[in-house]
């Protein structure tokens, strides 16, 4: 093979791994996508507590769009959720508080022990086994995150549960690994806030693939307000045409500009911020410290749209 020949190849090569860039005509609509409760464009972590003031045990649903559903849990220490698997959808947490032990099976019939703390990041695979406690002497805050539809399959048959409209019966599934999932290395089961910046030490700013999954998609994004790309005059960011896009903050402060919201959503630690699908959004680094963002947006090719340059 000639050198002419072996440039045409690479060339071939890069230009089939390049992303195309295109301008065509999206159907957006004018005014921005509106919010469904019980969602909202920020939900702040102190809200919740002082809402739930006086109480340990509550649980508030923050996301229930047409992909996922996601609720705040506080539970007492010794609390516990038993060994369950869900058929067909992942499962993972954020710590926002306290200590929790979790137990997920991975690979099928092993079991992993994962002691998490504020800042812990949590997943358990699809078919496979999990459960957790609320260990410590404090209540334990956490977002959890399943597909909208989920349900939950026990290990055991629950004793003195139902109300005469659901039976627990016996049944046969497939468990362990999803064969026809997306493929890519083994899932990570826990990494701490903290755990990331010691392997990312001296960096200002990363990233991370969280999870890769059929209808999960998420990355740890890090850095500081200096490392935030310049805006130019009328720039707004990107959109996802048939998704939304959502975050927990994991360190520091974070600020949103929306499509739609008149100033930017100022987030800090625990909080939770909520994009619809066909709206702009830019997150950006705030303040003077590190920051960290662990976005969901739900496919793991997600498409980013952007306006078309005038």
């Amino acid at each position: 093979m000639n050198v002419s020949n072996r440039v045409w190849i690479l060339l071939v090569a890069l230009t089939a791994a390049a992303p195309a860039q295109r301008v065509l005509y999206f159907p957006k609509p004018v005014k921005p996508t509106p919010y469904e409760a019980p969602i909202k464009p920020l939900v702040r972590l102190a809200d919740l507590k002082a809402k739930h003031w006086g109480r340990t045990n509550w649980t508030e649903l923050v996301i229930a769009d047409r992909n996922s559903r996601g609720v705040v849990i506080s539970a007492a220490p010794g609390s516990k959720v038993v060994r369950h698997l869900h058929p067909d959808s992942p499962e993972w947490w954020v710590v926002q508080e306290g200590r929790i032990r979790f137990e997920i099976e991975y690979p099928e019939g092993k079991f992993q022990t994962i002691e998490a703390r504020k800042g812990s990041y949590v997943y358990a695979p699809e078919r496979h086994l999990h459960s957790l406690e609320v260990t410590g002497t404090e209540p334990a805050i956490r977002f959890e995150v399943t597909l909208r539809d989920a349900t939950s399959v026990f290990e055991k048959k629950p004793e003195g549960v139902g109300n005469g409209e659901i039976e627990y019966i016996p049944v046969t599934l497939q468990t362990g690994l999803n064969p026809t999932d997306v493929p890519g290395k083994q899932d990570r089961l826990h990494v701490n806030i903290e755990d990331l910046e010691k392997a990312h030490q001296g960096q200002s700013a990363w990233s991370e693939p969280a999870m890769r999954k059929n209808r999960v998609r998420g990355n740890f994004i890090y850095g500081h307000a200096k490392d935030n790309p310049k805006r130019k005059p009328g720039d707004r960011g990107h959109f996802h045409a048939d998704f939304a896009e959502f975050w927990i903050v994991l360190r520091g402060r974070l600020q949103w500009i929306m499509d739609g919201i008149d100033k930017p959503l100022l987030a800090e630690e625990g909080d939770i911020v909520y994009a619809p699908p066909k709206t702009f959004h830019i997150p950006e680094f705030y303040g003077e410290g590190p920051a960290c963002r662990l976005t969901s947006s739900t496919y793991p090719s997600a498409n980013h749209i952007y306006d078309a340059p005038h």
